[in-house]
């Protein structure tokens, strides 16, 4: 009987190639998408899952009151790490990571920059880290020994065995490599190729020795014992600092699940309001809904070719099928086109991974080798095909053979309506998609366009690495000579990534408690404002001719208004425990996210804080002329290390990196869905087309004109367009204005985007349906009217 039946399967997909064609190219398209996304949700899921104490790994942050609101940082003292330990019995252990920096690994004569860290050796038993060569034991036991990542060791020594071999960290600390391990995976939080000690780290800055509790720098791991109540931890540390250092009182210490915070990483007024899983969740509603939408497709392809099979279920009733049997049969057809949809989705898959990675920037990394991942996509495919099945299946199963062998197949009422709904439903889904691709589009533009307070274009920056430190003033003037800059400055951090703040800063007019406000900073010497084009709204700029600029700083509007200062240029504040005067008001500048509100920030003259260097290059040279003359120049004073330079408008183009990925999954998922759905709708135009021959031969003998028969053939799905539209429309206006409103700054919800959305609704539905319209109504009448 199995036999017979796969025999009588694949009959009817020969009989009818067109029709399983768009049946299994559109299911093998919906679910290639749908395994694309679910892959991406797993991916961004198991993020650093793979610790084996992940469910007991945590990490300290801080709450700091400033400006009205709390601030959550995970900034936390080097010092927190002892006391935490010492202090809470349910801690087994923790430790100190400083912020990964690219630090320069020379050997023999080759130098290489790799990202690097220094930890205490308790980190290595916390976190799950593959060792491949060496002893975890006692890998960081040594001031002098550093582990490096095996890919690293590889760009270093090539084939010789780096075990044992001696290396200079940043350039000038002579270190052995004591261990290698496996490079950190793709979804993990760790991207370092580096590690040294914490002793180490203090080696080489010994004036972080005898720092006190006022250091804000660096990040802080907790293992808690088995068992542990993570909430009881967290009653306890949370006024630790304020025992250690009573002027940070108000610094409010909680621990959050580490393997959480790739997800569930964002914090607003001291409270978590979750971060990427919002667009994990739309991703898996994309990935359900465009399979759903597929199989929609099927079901609307198969019942509306339930005329050609009719006779076929009345025949088998009558000669004694249960309507169990024809249920199997169908169901088992459509299993069968499923397995055939999977096996090309798997063909699909492979091909589209990499423009997807294109598009998107995001590497799938598919587990092909994962034995569960298969049996998942087994299962997801046998639910797709008896999803697809079951109302073909019980509707064809359903039919009165008496009726059908009389040559009455079916009531209107009973075939049209449910078809229609599920028209609609795949149409409603299609139209959300299209208005939110066009609203996040939208609200990245506007967000881009907005004044950011100094001119990013035709602006690089460097790390000050080497002698760049000590040589950058003859270094500039000798850039400038040689015509590749028309300026340059050095500065504490780059432009777009500012993190430094200071608190008990203290001002005229300043009320009890301000004090311990923390506002951002940033460390600077001469030229800074021209060279980043930062306009002066009031005083002046930092002057090489005035000695007493040493103990100057600049404010920006925001700082201004902050302080409440009504003549703020020449009055004098407490700034780094020293006191300065005033000289100059800038106009905000955006350095944090475009998205918020600016900062209050003080730009302070400190020379020997800086660690960046910024270049507006000459605009009367081509870009690659001003980059090889600073190149040269650059090696001429700082010969080992690398020109490793960023242009500006990149590095900020980067904080849009998390919309534009959702933007182009969006446009690209939502050009996937049209097409499935355009699919769908040509295969029932096709097909009513086909049942309404007769009526379309009768009304052209009639006197019916192309157009007529054109316009009477398309407007019932012109019609299922229109009710879509009006329920998708409402959907996604409620939903878009949601998504919106969390952002400080946003675009509004404009009529023109869904007039937009209506008319590219309307002509993907008359393309999808006139070729078939035209054709049916091109078609000879006697010949359809001979048919019988």
């Amino acid at each position: 009987m199995i036999k017979n039946y796969l025999k009588i399967a694949w009959r009817n997909l020969a009989r009818n190639k067109i029709s399983s064609l768009i049946n299994i190219g559109g299911l093998a398209i919906g679910m290639a998408v749908s395994f694309m996304l679910l892959v991406y949700v797993y991916n961004e899921y198991s993020f650093d899952k793979f610790h084996v104490n992940g469910d007991r790994l945590y990490q300290v942050f801080k709450n700091q009151p400033t400006n009205g609101e709390i601030r959550t940082k995970w900034f936390t003292p080097q010092l927190l790490a002892g006391a935490l330990k010492k202090d809470i019995p349910e801690i087994a252990n923790a430790g100190r990571i400083n912020e990964p920096k690219n630090v320069l690994i020379a050997y023999n004569s080759k130098g290489l920059k790799f990202n690097a860290v220094a930890m205490d050796a308790g980190i290595l038993n916390m976190f799950s880290f593959d060792f491949m060569q060496g002893n975890k034991r006692s890998a960081l036991s040594d001031v002098s020994s550093v582990i490096l990542t095996e890919s690293a060791a590889k760009a270093i020594f090539g084939n010789t065995n780096p075990l044992g071999q001696t290396v200079k960290y940043n350039n000038q600390f002579p270190m052995k490599v004591s261990a290698i391990i496996k490079d950190n995976p793709g979804n993990s939080s760790f991207t370092f190729k580096a590690i040294i000690s914490w002793d180490a780290f203090l080696s080489q800055q010994p004036w972080l020795k005898g720092e006190n509790w006022d250091n804000y720098g660096y990040a802080t791991y907790v293992l808690l014992k088995p068992n542990a109540s993570a909430a009881a931890v967290n009653i306890k540390i949370k006024d630790l600092i304020g025992r250690y250092f009573p002027p940070d009182k108000e610094v409010k210490l909680f621990m959050y699940p580490f393997t959480q915070l790739h997800l569930h990483g964002d914090f607003k007024n001291g409270v978590n309001v979750g971060g990427r899983i919002s667009y994990l969740r739309l991703f898996l509603f994309l990935a359900i809904g465009i399979l759903v939408i597929a199989c929609i497709n099927f079901m609307n392809l198969s019942t509306a070719r339930s005329e050609k099979r009719a006779r076929e279920v009345g025949i088998r009733k009558a000669i004694g099928a249960r309507r169990t049997a024809l249920i199997k049969q169908f169901m088992g057809e459509s299993l069968l086109l499923a397995f055939a949809a999977f096996i090309l989705s798997l063909i699909l898959i492979l091909v589209l991974t990499p423009v997807f990675a294109d598009l998107t920037g995001i590497m799938l990394n598919i587990p092909y080798g994962n034995v569960w991942v298969w049996l998942t996509a087994l299962t997801a495919t046998a639910v797709t095909g008896l999803f697809a099945g079951s109302y073909p299946a019980l509707f064809l199963s359903s039919f009165n053979p008496v009726r059908v062998l009389k040559g009455r197949f079916f009531s209107t009422e009973t075939t049209v309506r449910p078809r229609q709904v599920l028209v609609i439903i795949q149409f409603t889904f299609a139209i959300c998609l299209v208005v939110f691709s066009f609203f996040v589009h939208r609200q990245i533009n506007y967000i881009k366009e907005l004044p950011i307070g100094y001119n990013r274009n035709g602006l690089i920056e460097l790390p000050a690495d080497g002698a760049m430190f000590d040589k950058f003033d003859s270094f500039r003037q000798e850039a400038l000579s040689a015509g590749a800059i028309t300026d340059a400055a050095s500065i504490s951090e780059p432009i777009t990534k500012i993190t430094s703040a200071t608190w008990q800063n203290r001002w005229p007019g300043q009320l009890p408690g301000e004090e311990k406000t923390p506002i951002d900073c940033i460390a600077v010497t001469y030229h800074m404002l021209n060279t980043y084009q930062i306009k002066i709204i009031e005083g002046r700029d930092f002057a090489t001719d005035r000695l007493s600029d040493s103990t100057a700083v600049i404010l920006n509007e925001a700082a201004v208004k902050l302080m409440k200062l009504k003549d703020p240029v020449g009055q004098k504040i407490t700034w780094m425990n020293a006191g300065r005067t005033i000289i100059g008001v800038a106009k905000n500048f955006v350095w944090g996210s475009p998205y918020d509100a600016v900062r209050p920030t003080i730009i302070g003259f400190t020379k020997g804080w800086v660690g960046n260097i910024g270049m507006r290059l000459n605009p009367s040279n081509s870009v690659s002329k001003n980059i090889q003359l600073l190149q040269d120049i650059y090696k001429k004073y700082n010969p080992t290390y690398p020109f490793d330079y960023t242009f500006t408008d990149e590095s900020f183009n980067q904080k849009f990196k998390t919309e534009q990925q959702l933007g182009a999954m969006a446009v690209i998922f939502t050009c996937l869905a049209i097409i499935i759905s355009g699919l769908g709708l040509f295969g029932l135009a096709s097909f009513s087309a086909e049942r309404r021959g007769k009526e379309i031969s009768i009304r052209k003998i009639l006197g019916a004109g192309t157009a007529g028969l054109w316009l009477k053939l398309s407007q019932e799905f012109i019609k299922l367009v229109l009710i879509s539209f009006v329920i998708g429309a409402a959907i996604s206006w409620y939903n878009v204005n949601r998504w919106l409103n969390t952002y400080t700054y946003h675009t509004n919800v404009t009529i023109w985007v869904f007039a937009a959305t209506l008319f590219l609704s309307i002509a993907l539905c008359l393309v999808a349906v006139s070729w078939q319209a035209i054709k049916a109504a091109l078609v000879n009448p006697v010949k359809s009217l001979r048919s019988e």
